[in-house]
Formats: structure tokens, C-alpha cells, sequence
């Protein structure tokens, strides 16, 4: 079902003319994961990383240009490898971690996982407490989606992807909360 929401995801930045469907690389398989995060992942960590391995980086390419939900852009595993060589101190990602999303501010969607289980979605904002948003990655693309769907991500007047706070807060409600 996972791959099934990332397809609508894509298909949903597609009928956008988002600039950064022509720019997902490629995605990778589950060896090229693990041998990066040096351990075995859970099975939707790998597909959300076959799904996309991150966006290339484009000469006069904008923020918003990357970005396949508002404010935020899919990373490639190598780019994550990174960020959690820079985040270790954070006790509350533990050991088993690993970014997916990213915003030009640094803040994060991030799976956390224990060793043979699921992973959750934590929020990594900047300044904030590290909270759990989705119990899996599938939960966090179907919300997406539900926005696109619904509305609440949408393209504004000056060509960027935007939302509607209100009726974002209405359907994590009523999806998550």
C-alpha cells in the first residue's frame, strides 16, 4: 500500500507541474539503504528510499521548486546519513533513525525505528520538542495525499506550493489525531 501512496504522491505533484517531479533521483534498493545506515531497516524505510533517493540540485533551482509538500523536500539516504552524523546528540531519535523529508531550516520528518519494528515519523523542528506526528510512513503519504486531495496543499497566485493551515489541522484530526 505504501508504494501505491507514493505513486499518488508523485501523481499528485505531476497534475501540479511541480518542478520537482523531473528532479527525484532515482530511487535505490534495500542493500544500498543498509549499507548506508550500516544495519538492517525497517521494509518502508527502504521503500520510501526506492520511491526517491532526494532531488538534484538544479542551477537557479528555488526552495519551493523542491519541495513535494509544502515547506519540505524528500532527501536523498546519503544527504540523511549526514544530517544524523550532525543530529546524534538528540536522545529522543535514538539510534535507529533516519531523515526523509527536510526544509530549508532544518527541520525534519524523520523515521525512527526500533531494531525489528515499524517505524513512527517524529517532527524535528528546530526549537521544539522531537514528537511522534505518524505511526508509519504509509500513515504520514495517505495524510499528504488526503491534503492534496481535499484542498489543503494547493499551488498559490505566485506559483508556489502553499496550505491551508485550518484545513490541514482539520485533517490530521481526523486522519491521525
Amino acid at each position: 500500500m505504501l508504494d501505491v501512496e507514493l505513486e499518488r504522491l508523485t501523481a499528485h505533484l505531476d497534475s501540479l507541474d511541480r518542478p520537482a517531479v523531473a528532479w527525484m533521483l532515482p530511487g535505490v534498493d534495500m542493500d544500498h539503504v543498509s549499507s548506508v545506515l550500516g544495519e538492517p531497516v525497517p521494509d518502508s524505510v527502504a521503500r520510501w528510499f526506492r520511491w526517491c533517493n532526494g532531488i538534484a540540485s538544479v542551477e537557479g533551482q528555488l526552495q519551493d521548486d523542491v519541495n513535494a509538500i509544502p515547506g519540505y523536500n524528500p532527501l536523498s539516504i546519503e544527504e540523511g546519513a549526514r544530517m544524523m552524523a550532525s543530529n546524534s546528540g538528540d536522545p529522543t531519535l535514538g539510534d535507529h533513525w533516519v531523515p526523509l523529508l527536510g526544509s530549508a531550516g532544518g527541520d525534519l520528518y524523520a523515521a525512527v525505528w526500533a531494531p525489528g519494528e515499524e517505524a513512527v515519523v517524529v517532527g524535528v523542528l528546530i526549537g521544539e520538542p522531537t514528537e511522534v506526528e505518524f505511526s508509519t510512513i504509509e500513515q504520514m503519504v495517505m495524510f499528504f495525499n488526503r491534503c492534496f486531495d481535499s484542498g489543503a496543499f494547493f499551488v498559490d497566485d505566485q506559483g508556489q506550493l502553499a496550505m491551508s493551515p485550518d484545513q490541514y489541522d482539520e485533517i490530521y484530526a481526523c486522519t491521525v489525531g
